[in-house]
């Protein structure tokens, strides 16, 4: 090594070494209070049960407490917004999913946010695959024939849902097997399963833990999971991707992120803190009673994944010429 560096050489060095002594003196002392976990949606929803349940388990794991801030409007616009301003230090996260991020971009003239700019991705804290489900008096027990009668009568069959993310993804499902069924939109997933069930609509894309009961009842027939993999509940129903479809993998997501320009080494620490809690039994049993499977990732993984979902539905939203509301 030379002995002799240029002054300019080391003014660039000690400006390094200044921002690595601040980076970790910053994650050393963090968290310095109780820290914020902000939720864009309503207390007692799937979401605020998902996020209420790591929370716990970070507190113990931060040796502060993760209190979830409720911030709902706009279809999670505003809260979304809200952690997305908030000082980057770590002591303010956001509850994240698909929807918010990688669709209302695209989907509400409203959203005031970038997803990519405006965030630092932390980890992963779930997937949700739908199951497609059918109301017995269609007449179809499989995938194979639902396709072949939609094929028969463009448009004839009704499918319902009752959120953007389940109507783009029956959207993505017909392309991908070559079908056209006909949209029938509801305020809530409630209404269209109450639908559904009464026959006036005849296919839907459903949380598992939603329709399960009414499967074993026999009042809905299972057809497929959209997801990469079989679920527990139901190990018989095949997927999408097993039945001549191996492009198909579609699941709702959850996850939890900083405001961008947070320190990497607090990224880091939060990271842990979650990977932690989702290891816990107790965490990831309630977190499938909510109907959603445990799923971290390093910080890296997880921005792969909502880039990869930003790409993917905003060329299906443009494709399908759906304008923003």
């Amino acid at each position: 090594m030379k002995l002799f560096v240029k002054a300019a050489q080391f003014a660039a060095l000690g400006i390094s070494l200044s921002l690595g002594a601040v980076g970790t003196a910053s994650a050393d002392t963090f968290p310095k209070g109780p820290v914020r976990f902000i939720v864009p949606f309503n207390a007692g929803g799937g979401t605020d049960v998902v996020a209420r349940v790591v929370a716990e388990e970070m507190s113990k794991n931060l040796g502060q407490p993760v209190l979830v801030d409720n911030r709902p409007g706009a279809q999670g616009i505003a809260g979304t917004k809200i952690g997305a301003m908030s000082t980057p230090d770590g002591q303010t996260i956001t509850f994240v999913l698909q929807a918010t991020l990688a669709l209302n971009p695209n989907l509400y003239k409203a959203t005031n946010y970038d997803p990519v700019k405006d965030f630092a991705p932390i980890s992963q804290l779930s997937a949700a695959p739908y199951l497609i489900v059918v109301n017995p008096n269609l007449g179809v027990k499989d995938i194979k024939s639902l396709v072949a009668k939609a094929k028969e009568a463009p448009g004839k069959i009704n499918y319902a849902s009752g959120a953007a993310a389940a109507h783009l993804a029956s959207l993505l499902f017909q392309k991908t097997v070559g079908a056209k069924m006909t949209h029938i939109p509801y305020s809530g997933s409630g209404q269209a399963l109450t639908d559904l069930l009464a026959g006036r609509v005849g296919v839907m894309l459903s949380s598992p833990v939603s329709v399960l009961s009414h499967i074993k009842s026999g009042a809905l027939v299972p057809l497929a999971v959209t997801g990469a993999e079989r679920i527990p509940s139901l190990p018989d129903v095949p997927t999408v991707a097993e039945l001549g479809y191996p492009d198909f993998d579609v699941s709702g997501w959850y996850g939890v992120a900083a405001p961008a320009g947070t320190d990497p080494a607090v990224v880091a620490r939060l990271n842990e803190a979650v990977a932690k809690a989702l290891a816990q039994d107790s965490v990831r049993k309630s977190l499938m009673k909510a109907g959603v499977e445990a799923k971290g990732s390093i910080p890296q993984e997880f921005k792969a994944l909502i880039d990869t979902e930003i790409k993917r539905w905003t060329a299906l939203i443009k494709e399908e010429g759906i304008p923003a509301e």
